[in-house]
């Protein structure tokens, strides 16, 4: 029992030893802060200045929900014939698409058996009122047989409906464009098994004369965003160039994962230069002015999704945290730090590591 003991605290006086010195092995992996280096290190004083001129927001272009359309079938079968690509124009009343469906074949059929009994049902009553005129049927004949007729021409009218609505003749069932524009969703290919029950849309069509440009506006700015802003929209596809908007709709409800809230610039877009997924950058005129404290945005460090940035003060460097309201351009805009504050440019990264190790 005591050789056991022993055995224990030999092993345990082993692990504490490893474990420091993989500690003294980490500190010294990290060089020390020099007072050279800290007598050489780059600042930059943080001023209040105006912040509220402009506003740049992140977005990117969204196809105009009002000028585009979800094309679904209405019948189970497969495609035997794809008539458009991704990206192609089509016009209204253009085929998409050819779909063999048993369904479509039953439409037929039912088509073809309603106008036979219409025409069975007319016969009969044209005989039967010959017959009540004879004196040799009577009234209840003649009325049995007008309702038998009306019932028949009304499946008929049903049926023809249903068949208007698919719009299939003999087993094919053709998807046509119901409107001019391009197609930007394609979700089916040659010989595809199609359900009717499925919710997943065979082709997406869009008008893209109108484009929507979503933006992100994050909780520090939503103050200074009102409807009818003016902006300005750059895209990466050709940064030169500006798009003249404004804000036609402010959607009041925070993204909790993003903490951002939408808006919506509703654009013309001549020679549809603008793409459906291209990223933007919208520059909003923002009305009225607001002072806040600015530092260069080099001298941020983010870690674990918190913003700090080093500090030097009486020849001495400190890790502060700051809260981010905004970056425009190479400036950030945060609050958490006194004006006047000096904080590293330079080398800031390997000095927040050092800094929290110590």
């Amino acid at each position: 029992m005591k050789a056991l003991i022993i055995s224990v605290l030999i092993t345990l006086s082993v692990f504490f030893i490893s474990c420091k010195g993989h500690k003294e092995e980490a500190a010294a992996a990290i060089p020390a802060i020099s007072d050279s280096l800290v007598k050489n290190v780059q600042t930059a004083p943080a001023i209040v200045e105006d912040a509220s001129d402009i506003i740049k927001l992140n977005g990117k272009i969204e196809a105009n929900e009002n000028k585009q359309a979800k094309v679904f079938s209405l019948v189970s079968g497969r495609v035997t014939a794809l008539k458009v690509e991704l990206g192609d124009y089509v016009h209204k009343g253009q085929v998409l698409a050819v779909i063999k469906s048993t369904e479509v074949a039953g439409y037929t059929n039912d088509l073809s058996n309603a106008e036979s009994n219409v025409t069975m049902a007319k016969k009969a009553m044209e005989t039967s009122k010959d017959l009540y005129d004879s004196k040799l049927a009577t009234e209840q004949d003649y009325l049995t047989a007008k309702i038998a007729y009306n019932k028949a021409l009304s499946e008929l009218n049903r049926v023809k409906e249903v068949s208007a609505i698919t719009g299939g003749k003999s087993s094919a069932y053709t998807v046509t464009a119901p409107l001019n524009g391009f197609i930007i969703e394609k979700n089916i290919t040659n010989a595809s098994e199609v359900r009717a029950d499925n919710n997943t849309n065979l082709f997406a069509i869009a008008d893209l004369s109108n484009v929507w440009v979503m933006a992100n506006v994050y909780e520090a700015d939503m103050d200074n965003i009102h409807l009818g802003d003016m902006v300005k929209v750059n895209t990466l596809a050709n940064s030169e160039k500006e798009y003249a908007g404004k804000i036609d709709k402010i959607y009041n409800v925070l993204d909790p994962a993003t903490r951002t809230m939408k808006v919506r610039i509703s654009m013309d877009n001549p020679g549809t230069v603008l793409k459906p997924e291209m990223f933007a950058t919208v520059t909003v005129n923002v009305k009225g002015k607001t002072s806040r404290l600015s530092i260069p945005a080099q001298a941020i460090v983010m870690d674990n999704s918190k913003n700090y940035v080093v500090v030097k003060k009486d020849n001495k460097l400190e890790v502060q945290e700051v809260n981010l309201l905004r970056r425009i351009d190479n400036k950030a805009y945060i609050s958490g730090l006194a004006e006047g504050a000096q904080v590293v440019t330079n080398s800031q990264v390997f000095l927040y590591q050092a800094l929290i190790t110590k």
